[in-house]
């Protein structure tokens, strides 16, 4: 039965993935981090949570895993999502719900061509398991753009919807009869009850679209699948006021929206209609990630950020050759926008779609360059401090539509994964690893014979990485090694028990000898990452 089950891993190994990185865990191959500027000691302590895919690039793949991924700054993997949600997966980050820290992501199906996305929201705890799955009130359905919690009570989704409509005043024909009719809601994050919508087509007329109703395609408006999307919300924020910040991408403008009556406060940009005089230096469009950041008083001036695309997917010409991070300032007395800094992608990324800007405890900002597939931690006076691309390989494209710097705790409700190998010479190799877990910082190993209830301690192993290796001369009879096994237990930094795996059997090696080879010159841990134990 042993010999089978050998043969049948043996099997299982060599199909199961071509990116093998993991000795404990050869079903993982996420992504892998190419970082041009390493992280500094100036670097906002946390984790990077993005939700890599498929890019949009002709002729390239996208990761050979899509999915949700929280990683160090030296490229190490803390968690992998695969298996966890469905589908799409995309704004994947933390937040924070009855004062406690969870994670979030919108799981789904995507139609990357018109911009829709299908699904639900997921509410995920500090051990990786569902909490809450929360959907759109009214009969709408759920799209990606945004799940903003606002003060752990209630949380900001968008819901858009195609309907039918005359649009031959907009130049179309008697075939062309549909338009997305672009909206959000504000729900209670408990309950599910609906405290308010909005509605683009009750305030905004799709006449001064920045995206043009077309004869044939896309945005044709001749079925609700190829509706006009003439708006196309991809962010919502709320003051302390009870007014709402939208992004409409295919408006290229942002509004401040009344939280009573759903009224237009403000337009900032746009092709017509704008409320503020906008200089060459604060001129944007294509936007993504709109947030409120401060007001005065008197509510005279209003400072907000937003992800300045700059660029939108042909026929539409970019206003700028390279993707911005922007924090302007609105003088409502004056009636002008002022730029009060502009934070532009490295090496000249361009953006054609998704993004997002995130202000950091320390003052440092986080930019993720959304289809551009790169992250970049500035110091507030533009210095990057940190600057990574989504994966290393060449003639692949990797995105993600939001990405996130933030503290995180976890202690995994998996099991530590764990494969111990050895050489026929009375030398065991143990690879370890814990899938999601932050808080182990040190391994014990521990050896059982046949189905023993009690190990006997072999020696403990730093932990550094995602992997931990740990290796020992036990003198034990290659003949008589596979009636043995190996278990490990987790401790954290004060010296308390986490958790534990089962015994697992000790294997021969020679399945693994090429790739052992391999990953002695050329592994997915950094040298400083290495680790021995001399016993």
């Amino acid at each position: 039965m042993r010999t089978k089950h050998i043969l049948w891993l043996s099997a299982i190994l060599q199909c199961t993935s071509a990116d093998w990185q993991y000795l404990s865990r050869p079903d993982l191959s996420p992504p892998r981090l190419n970082i041009t500027v390493p992280a500094s000691p100036r670097t906002e302590p946390g984790y990077i949570f993005v939700a890599p895919t498929a890019g949009f690039v002709e002729g390239s793949v996208g990761p050979e895993q899509p999915g949700p991924y929280i990683f160090r700054d030296d490229g190490e993997l803390v968690w992998s999502g695969l298996g966890y949600l469905a589908g799409y997966v995309a704004d994947f980050g933390p937040t924070e719900i009855d004062g406690k820290p969870v994670l979030h992501a919108f799981q789904g199906s995507l139609d990357a061509f018109r911009g829709r996305m299908y699904g639900n929201h997921v509410i995920v705890n500090d051990k990786y398991q569902t909490v809450s799955v929360v959907r759109a009130a009214s009969h709408r359905l759920v799209s990606t753009h945004e799940f903003n919690v606002v003060d752990g009570e209630t949380v900001l989704i968008e819901a858009p919807v195609s309907v039918p409509a005359d649009l031959s005043r907009y130049g179309g024909d008697e075939g062309q009869q549909w338009i997305v009719n672009n909206g959000f809601q504000e729900l209670d994050i408990h309950t599910g009850e609906l405290l308010f919508e909005w509605y683009s087509l009750e305030h905004i007329t799709p006449k001064y679209s920045a995206v043009p109703l077309e004869k044939e395609g896309i945005f044709s408006g001749r079925s609700s699948l190829d509706a006009w999307n003439y708006f196309h919300i991809n962010s919502v924020d709320k003051d302390d006021e009870g007014n709402y910040l939208i992004s409409a991408r295919h408006y290229a403008a942002i509004f401040k929206i009344n939280g009573t009556d759903g009224e237009i406060i403000w337009q900032l940009g746009g092709t017509h209609g704008s409320d503020f005089d906008i200089p060459p230096s604060v001129q944007f469009a294509y936007q993504h990630d709109a947030r409120f950041r401060y007001r005065s008083a008197d509510g005279s001036i209003e400072r907000i950020s937003f992800f300045d695309n700059a660029a939108i997917t042909s026929p539409l010409d970019p206003i700028n050759p390279f993707s911005r991070a922007r924090y302007v300032e609105l003088n409502h007395t004056a009636g002008t926008a002022a730029e009060i800094h502009t934070y532009p992608a490295p090496d000249g990324l361009s953006a054609h779609s998704q993004g997002n800007f995130q202000f950091l405890p320390s003052g440092n900002k986080f930019v993720n360059w959304g289809q551009a597939g790169a992250v970049t931690e500035f110091a507030d006076d533009g210095t990057v401090l940190f600057h990574a691309y989504l994966d290393s390989y060449p003639n692949k494209h990797v995105q993600s539509y939001r990405g996130f710097r933030s503290n995180w705790t976890a202690v995994s409700n998996e099991e530590p994964a764990v494969l111990a190998l050895s050489d026929g010479k009375g030398t065991v190799t143990v690879w370890v690893s814990w899938n999601g877990d932050t808080e182990t910082r040190t391994w014990l190993f521990y050896l059982f014979d046949n189905d023993a209830k009690e190990g006997v301690a072999l020696g403990a192993q730093t932990r550094s990485s995602f992997e931990t290796r740990f290796e020992k001369n036990l003198g034990i009879p290659a003949k008589t090694i596979k009636r043995f096994s190996i278990g490990v237990e987790a401790l954290d930094a004060q010296g308390r028990g986490l958790g534990s795996s089962r015994p697992v059997w000790i294997q021969d090696d020679t399945p693994y000898r090429a790739h052992l080879q391999e990953i002695q010159h050329e592994s997915h841990l950094s040298s400083g990452y290495r680790e021995r134990l001399e016993l």
